[in-house]
Formats: C-alpha cells, sequence, structure tokens
C-alpha cells in the first residue's frame, strides 16, 4: 500500500483514496456500509468519496458528540443496516472521531454476529488512540463506554489531512493521549511531544510524533489485546479522568475527553509519588505540560464525594478497590495499583 507507515493492521498513509480502493477491493458495492457522524459527513467524506462507486442507500448518518454515543443511536443503525439488507458478507468503513469509531466497530462487531469493518479516523484523538486496539462500545447511565467488545478491525488508515477540519480544542484533545504514550512507555516521545506546538501545521513533525504514539499502543495491544494485563498500561490518567468527564457531563458542560484525561494524569501524577516514589521533578514536569496545555481543572468539577461516586463505577475495579496506571518514573509504568478513598480526597483538596 502507498502509505508514509504501515505495520499490520494500521496505516499512515498520504494517499487515502488509492489504499482504501485496495482494501476494499473484494467486496462490491452494495457490499459496503459507510457510517459517519453528521459533521464527518459533510467535512470528511468529500476527502474520500471518490475512491470507488458506491451505494448511498448503505450510508448511516449518526449524530454528533459525546452525548449522543448511546443506546438509542445503536439501535437506530442497527434498523437502518437491516433494513438495507446488511448479511454477514458486507463491510462496514467508520469515518468520524472516537465517539462514531467506537459505535460502528461496536456495530459492526455485533450486527449479524459480526461483519468486516474499517476505522478511518478523522480527529487526532480517534487516530492515536479510539480507532486502534479494537475496544468499542456506548455510554450507559452516565458511565463512559460502559457497554461494548473488543474486535480488531480489517485496517486502520490514519490521514493527517483530516485534522485540517478540526478546531484546537480538538487538536489539543487527541494530543492528551499522546502525552500519554510518552509518559507511560517512551521518555524520548515525551521529551519531542513537550517541546511541539499541536496547532501549528508540521505535518512532517506531526507525522512522525503521531506514528510513534500509534506504536505505543499497538505494542501494548498487541502484547495484551484482552486486557488482562500489560494493556492497562494504558489507563494511566483515565481513572480520575473519566470521572471528571462524567462529572461535567452529568453537570451539562462537558469537557473534550482528551482535557479530562490531561487533569487526571496530573492527580494521577502526585498519586504515583505517593504509592510508588515518582519524583518531585516529575510531578512538577507533568503538572506544568498540562497547565501549559490544558490550564488547570476546573475548580467546579473537584467535588471529592461525586468524583469518588463516579470512580467506584469504573470498570476497570474489581473487589470494591480503585484501580490505577501509575509511574514509577517518566516513561514507565505499573498497572493494578490500589489507592484508598483517602487518599484519593487528599490528591483531590491539593
Amino acid at each position: 500500500m502507498e502509505s508514509l507507515q504501515s505495520i499490520q493492521g494500521v496505516s499512515l498513509t498520504h494517499n487515502m483514496m488509492e489504499d482504501l480502493a485496495r482494501m476494499t477491493a473484494p467486496w462490491p458495492e452494495g457490499k459496503i456500509f459507510v457510517i459517519f457522524d453528521e459533521n464527518t459527513f459533510h467535512h470528511c467524506w468529500p476527502l474520500v468519496r471518490g475512491f470507488r462507486p458506491l451505494n448511498e442507500n448503505r450510508f448511516v448518518i449518526l449524530k454528533s458528540g459525546e452525548a449522543n454515543k448511546s443506546i438509542d443511536q445503536v439501535i437506530r443503525a442497527w434498523e437502518l443496516l437491516g433494513t438495507n439488507e446488511i448479511d454477514r458478507s458486507s463491510m462496514i468503513i467508520n469515518i468520524g472521531g472516537g465517539m462514531l469509531t467506537d459505535l460502528g466497530g461496536f456495530l459492526a462487531s455485533t450486527i449479524k454476529r459480526g461483519v468486516a469493518f474499517i476505522n478511518i479516523p478523522t480527529t487526532l484523538l480517534a487516530m492515536v488512540d479510539a480507532s486502534v486496539g479494537g475496544k468499542s462500545g456506548f455510554n450507559f447511565r452516565g458511565l463512559k463506554n460502559e457497554i461494548g467488545v473488543i474486535r480488531e478491525p480489517q485496517h486502520v488508515f490514519i490521514h493527517l489531512p483530516f485534522l485540517r477540519t478540526l478546531a484546537p480544542q480538538e487538536v489539543l484533545s487527541g494530543f492528551a493521549e499522546m502525552l500519554k504514550a510518552g509518559l507511560i512507555a517512551d521518555r524520548n516521545l515525551w521529551n519531542d511531544l513537550k517541546g511541539f506546538d499541536p496547532e501549528a501545521w508540521d505535518e512532517v513533525r506531526l507525522s512522525d510524533l503521531v506514528w510513534r504514539s500509534v506504536l505505543v499502543k499497538k505494542r501494548i495491544v498487541d502484547a495484551d489485546l484482552h486486557e488482562t494485563g500489560l494493556r492497562k498500561a494504558l489507563n494511566f490518567g483515565h481513572t480520575i479522568g473519566h470521572a471528571l468527564e462524567s462529572e461535567a457531563l452529568r453537570r451539562g458542560n462537558p469537557v473534550p475527553h482528551g482535557y479530562a484525561v490531561a487533569w487526571g494524569m496530573v492527580f494521577e501524577a502526585h498519586l504515583s509519588g505517593l504509592r510508588l516514589g515518582l519524583s518531585d521533578g516529575a510531578i512538577r514536569e507533568i503538572t506544568d505540560v498540562v497547565n501549559k496545555f490544558y490550564g488547570p481543572v476546573p475548580a467546579e468539577l473537584i467535588d471529592s464525594d461525586l468524583l469518588i461516586s463516579w470512580m467506584r463505577s469504573d470498570k476497570k475495579n474489581s473487589d470494591n478497590q480503585l484501580n490505577f496506571t501509575l509511574l514509577g518514573d517518566i516513561g514507565t509504568c505499573r498497572v493494578n495499583c490500589i489507592a484508598t478513598e483517602e487518599e484519593i480526597r487528599s490528591l483531590l483538596s491539593r
């Protein structure tokens, strides 16, 4: 394939239409279904649509936004796919950000007991995180990704020009997951990211940083697809981050996923100091970098009782214990670290 970088299952491509045409060649026109959200249909589909003729009756356009990552959308999409005669020999192409690839992957994995699918992530967050690794699902009872499956796509095509359609806040949201990749597994990547301006368009440098971030996740996922051990490393920042995100959504003032994860990484860096002896210098460095890009966590979200309640419902927990991935140093981490509610309260009161 004509790709800048490629490993099994993932390509960073500069010729999306040619690569996509080759990948989908075994499927006839009537067997290919495309799932978008309202934004990606208008802004991203024009960058892809020429790869081959398609039947527009096979298009499913979902509502945009994290609030619509719900069972209602799943049911509606199941109905549309079934009405248009999807079968086991069909292919689904998901074109969108993390919300869309999560829903699209779940739809492809469940309808007809599973059909082939391709992810084309259109946001930085989806490129470096959501679309890679096979996790998919939807939010339920206010909890992030509470219902879902793990099933890898046929392929993921990363095409950086999609990022030109995004607001700066959306780019920064994905950048947080790149920072996380450096913190848990690659100090050199972290060092290179600290000085990068994600809002500046330097495609050569961005390609390198995106690909290195993808490789961190891909290596971890390939070693532990079903999250029995090593894959939990990817949860750094997410236990507290998901709680902040859920609380913001409950208040009717949602924050981007990456912002919540970035703020969660600061709290969990402090917890790493308490539990694993992460140095004060490393904690200050992480805090300064997050504050530079994302600012401090909004004070109205810091409600210990409510955040701990959200954390208790986190699917990463077991035996009623709060489970974390923590840093021993920048570039190394340890999974299955337990913290008490008293420790969490002390962190949140800083």
